[in-house]
């Protein structure tokens, strides 16, 4: 079709190839073609979802929970994610101002959709998930990205954010703990960052899919703050913290004057999330606590033993992640590019790990230790000997 020209404008500045996706696929393929795979290039659980939150989703579906949901969320999931709040972030929310979507990006998008407009600047800290970069992108949001420095544990500063602000910006996101890097903000430096907010009149949006991942230090909702919660969206899901990536549930609790606009952006994307899952969240943020201890204390084992392998390999710089399920490691005393070092370990090793171009951060790479800890011991050291081997054929 001649009038159809692709990429149109909003494409236009979004990398395709490369992903976290493209990668996934990649292995895929080797792995189907006879070569083992250790894939530890996506964030995803391993374990199962919790059986409460199953067996209550499968009654829900028995019982008739097939049609549109409120368009809101179910109201015993608001609930539930009320209780949630306040509980475990110091979050007073109206049920009324919770909007459960279509997984946290849904959240996301939706937000950002309400609070910016075209042309408008937003702050984003890197190293950081890359659906920040194409939803932006998508929106016509232009981006100031705040360098978090590996010397600061990357974790995000008031300092990093301070200078990039201008009459144009209107919003800054944090993400803690962080994906990639697993950095963990503490309660001074979300304070300052609040003050930061206040001062200029900026919103804020919190994403903490990974909040319950930590074995550091202490998780701080920046909406928990002295008068945050008016000017900050706090964005959370199912899928991490219990394990449920395949439900497609998330959520999103807003300032009130912001509640009719997100509702009818995430309204006019999904129309609404899936009716029965809901239910089965319900039911876990209610009573799968001991599954999610026990997932925590795997991670913790998990991470343990991921990190004590890389510091055996002395040409990998790496912060020990306090959050979350990942590390990222500098590949830079290689002296290969982030990509060229994922291609040879794919090659060499089998091992699937992401670029940091990935997450707007040449020169570094994920790993997910999203796995047993006895697959995660064999990718390891499968990674240690090509990295030896790279070293011994000289070809930094």
């Amino acid at each position: 079709m001649e009038k159809i020209k692709l990429p149109n404008k909003r494409f236009a500045s979004v990398k395709l190839g490369g992903g976290i996706r493209d990668i996934v696929d990649m292995a895929n393929r080797i792995e189907a073609g006879g070569k083992k795979v250790f894939h530890l290039e996506i964030g995803r659980p391993d374990f199962d979802s919790p059986a409460i939150a199953k067996e209550t989703a499968k009654k829900a579906l028995d019982g008739g929970k097939v049609h549109y949901a409120d368009m809101r969320g179910e109201i015993e999931l608001r609930k539930a994610l009320a209780a949630k709040l306040k509980r475990e972030n110091s979050i007073i929310a109206a049920e009324s101002d919770i909007l459960v979507t279509v997984g946290a990006q849904a959240a996301l998008m939706a937000a950002m959709m309400t609070s910016l407009d075209a042309g408008d600047e937003a702050i984003i800290p890197t190293p950081c998930f890359g659906a920040y970069v194409t939803q932006t992108a998508l929106l016509g949001i232009d981006v100031k990205w705040a360098r978090c420095r590996m010397e600061d544990s990357f974790v995000l500063k008031a300092g990093d954010i301070e200078p990039l602000i201008t009459d144009r910006t209107k919003m800054i996101l944090v993400n803690t703990p962080n994906n990639p890097t697993g950095a963990v903000i503490t309660r001074r430096d979300a304070e300052e960052i609040a003050g930061l907010a206040k001062k200029h009149d900026l919103l804020v949006i919190s994403d903490e899919c990974y909040e319950r991942f930590l074995y550091k230090g202490e998780h701080v909702s920046i909406a928990s703050l002295p008068d945050m919660a008016d000017r900050t969206v706090t964005v959370g899901a199912a899928s991490k913290t219990y394990s449920m990536t395949g439900w497609r549930i998330g959520y999103m609790v807003m300032p009130s004057w912001m509640t009719a606009y997100a509702n009818r952006a995430h309204l006019a994307m999904n129309t609404c999330a899936a009716t029965f899952p809901q239910y089965g969240y319900a039911a876990a943020l209610n009573g799968a606590e001991d599954d999610v201890q026990a997932m925590i204390k795997e991670y913790r084992e998990r991470r343990d033993l991921v990190v004590g392998y890389l510091r055996n390999m002395r040409d990998l710089d790496f912060v020990e992640p306090e959050g979350a399920f990942y590390v990222l490691p500098s590949v830079k005393k290689t002296g290969l590019s982030a990509t060229e070092f994922c291609s040879f370990m794919l090659e060499e090793a089998g091992v699937a790990l992401v670029p940091g171009e990935a997450f707007q951060s040449p020169g570094f790479v994920r790993i997910a230790y999203c796995k047993p800890k006895e697959y995660l011991e064999e990718a390891m050291e499968k990674m240690a000997l090509a990295l030896a081997k790279l070293k011994t054929a000289g070809l930094k």
